[in-house]
């Protein structure tokens, strides 16, 4: 009985396999082969970072290291045109600067990520240059978005990136006024907030002799009074040709009359010597009283800079903003005010901008040694204007410094004997007119005085107020511009 169960159980269960054998058959015969999936399958996407530090051997240099998971290629795009497949290199920028850095990595998968950050690679060093004790910095500085200067004797000066580098705050010029040793400094900040100095110091300095004279006239003879700084020895040059003299307040009898340029030169004890000229006319009319042109150095009102430029408009404002006394009553309105002619320049020159405007771009090596400020044209319907008074009869020296911008702008001087109201036959009302056609000088580098061209001339006062007006019809734009400085009327005697 038992062994007939066990055969029957056998029975089934050789049935049963017979029948999953032919249904896994069934099965495989109707579909494909399986095969392992490959790649990303859950599509999660790598990780791409990176950090940047500046090389402590090279502030140029930047060290760049990369965090990025499952990267199988980079690729760094440094901002400046110039990229590299390295993992983590190191770059060295040829400018400084603000750069964007972007890193793009490709996964084994072929999937990308990126990352990107912004650097700002700079280079901080300065040199100089001395002339007794004035001293010419040379900044070399690169990529710094501020500068402050310490000259090491108390004085500092601030310069901004949204000036430029022809800003003359940027290698400026500086004057001391001991010649003991000091430490310059240079302190440069980059577009990231990081500081970086440089120090060097300023040795060898002279004290300079300062040459200066003044005189009066009588008939053709004039008598040179000697107001020079530390001077050992007097040269001077009468310009008529003569013997030079070695007196220190000679006197000279001038064969005809005429206006002379006389020269004194002094040297100190150092051996150094500068000179001086000045026009001494003899034979004319004496003058009783100096002829002064307010704001002769376009350097009053600074703290409001439109106000700078009051001295010069025809039509200048009833209040101007003193640097000391806040804002007062315009010294320049009660004794000029012409609106006619601000009035015709709107009609006939298509513009109702007449005056001149203020910029940081004056000529700090002319006359007024040390000023940051001047007056310029930028447009073509810009004038300068301002009425001075004068004796008739008495020759004076007219002197101003001008830089064009663009060549072919030239700047017209004329020395105008009434207020006009138009500039018909403007001529017609001139004692003088100069046409000032070689200043020519695209650089605002303040390293040299050759940046501004001082012109000089002399006239002979035919009224008792003289009005200086100067035009320039070629500064149409920024980039067509006349700077304007030290506009000065020197009174024989005076």
């Amino acid at each position: 009985m038992i062994y007939k169960l066990i055969e029957k159980f056998n029975k089934n269960i050789i049935t049963l396999f017979f029948i999953v054998v032919g249904f896994v058959s069934c099965i495989d015969q109707e579909t494909e082969e399986f095969d392992v999936p490959t790649g990303n399958v859950n599509d999660i996407q790598p990780n791409t970072l990176f950090t940047t530090s500046t090389n402590p051997d090279d502030n140029m240099s930047i060290v760049f290291r990369s965090y990025s998971t499952d990267a199988a290629s980079y690729s760094w795009d440094f901002g400046d045109g110039n990229t590299s497949t390295e993992p983590n290199p190191d770059y060295t920028y040829a400018e400084g600067g603000l750069y964007k850095v972007k890193l793009t990595t490709e996964s084994s998968d072929g999937l990308f990520a990126s990352d990107s950050s912004n650097v700002s690679p700079m280079f901080v060093d300065f040199g100089f240059e001395m002339i007794d004790t004035e001293v010419s910095f040379d900044n070399q500085t690169s990529g710094a978005n501020s500068l402050v200067w310490d000259f090491g004797d108390g004085d500092t000066l601030e310069w901004d990136s949204e000036d430029t580098e022809e800003d003359p705050n940027f290698s400026p010029v500086h004057v001391y006024i001991s010649d003991a040793t000091v430490a310059a400094t240079l302190t440069a900040t980059n577009f990231l907030g990081d500081k970086i100095s440089v120090t060097k110091n300023i040795e060898g300095l002279v004290f300079s002799t300062v040459p200066n004279f003044s005189f009066t006239t009588s008939s053709l003879t004039a008598t040179f009074i000697d107001a020079s700084i530390l001077a050992t020895t007097h040269s001077w040059d009468f310009g008529d040709g003569s013997a030079v003299s070695s007196e220190v307040n000679p006197t000279h009898t001038y064969s005809t009359d005429g206006t002379y340029s006389v020269t004194l030169t002094t040297t100190n004890d150092s051996g150094v010597s500068k000179s001086i000229t000045k026009a001494v006319p003899v034979g004319g009319v004496e003058p009783t009283f100096e002829a002064v042109v307010l704001n002769s150095t376009c350097n009053d009102h600074t703290s409001n800079t439109s106000d700078n430029a009051d001295a010069w408009d025809m039509t200048p404002n009833s209040k101007v903003v003193d640097d000391i006394l806040g804002t007062i009553d315009s010294p320049y309105r009660a004794i000029w005010y012409n609106s006619d002619l601000a009035d015709w320049l709107a009609t006939n020159c298509g513009d109702a901008d007449e005056q001149p405007g203020s910029t940081g771009d004056g000529n700090k090596f002319g006359t007024n040694a040390g000023a940051g400020r001047g007056v310029k044209i930028n447009e073509a319907c810009r004038r300068l204007y301002q009425v001075v008074a004068v004796e008739a009869g008495v020759e004076y020296t007219f002197t101003i410094d001008t830089r064009s911008e663009a060549e072919g702008v030239n700047t017209e001087v004329f020395i105008l004997n009434n207020e006009i109201t138009t500039e018909e036959n403007i001529l017609d009302n001139a004692d003088v007119y100069f046409n000032i056609t070689n200043d020519f000088n695209s650089s605002k580098s303040s390293s040299s005085n050759d940046t501004f061209t001082t012109t000089t001339f002399t006239f002979e006062a035919t009224a008792n107020k003289i009005v200086i007006y100067v035009r320039a019809s070629g500064a149409v734009d920024s980039s067509h511009e006349v700077f304007i400085d030290n506009i000065d009327i020197i009174t024989p005697g005076f």
